[in-house]
């Protein structure tokens, strides 16, 4: 795992690496009709990240691999990023984020 200096994000991304925890989190964010088509299988924490180093140390980032109810696997990516106070600019910080996860996915 890579050194992550803030209490909260070392906190975040413990949680989002047990199976458990990160199944709970899943059925709980995700948009109802999708948690719908997830098999009841844990899912499975897929080495690597997407996240480049500039931005590591700012946000928590998981690939699951899940099955779907049809048995067929699909790949959850998870971003999270928190806040330590209001910020206006978290929209176009988060496009930033996925546009780069995107490239990486691509490359």
């Amino acid at each position: 795992m890579t050194d992550v200096y803030q209490p909260h994000d070392r906190f975040l991304k413990t949680l989002l690496s047990d199976p458990q925890q990160a199944g709970t989190l899943l059925r709980e964010r995700l948009p109802k009709e999708i948690a719908e088509c997830l098999s009841d299988d844990l899912p499975e924490l897929v080495d690597g990240t997407f996240v480049d180093e500039e931005l590591r140390s700012h946000l928590t980032d998981r690939l699951y691999a899940v099955r779907t109810i049809r048995g067929r696997k699909a790949l959850l990516y998870v971003l999270i990023e928190h806040k330590s106070q209001q910020d206006r600019r978290i929209a176009w910080q988060l496009t930033k984020y996925l546009g780069r996860g995107v490239e990486a996915v691509g490359t």
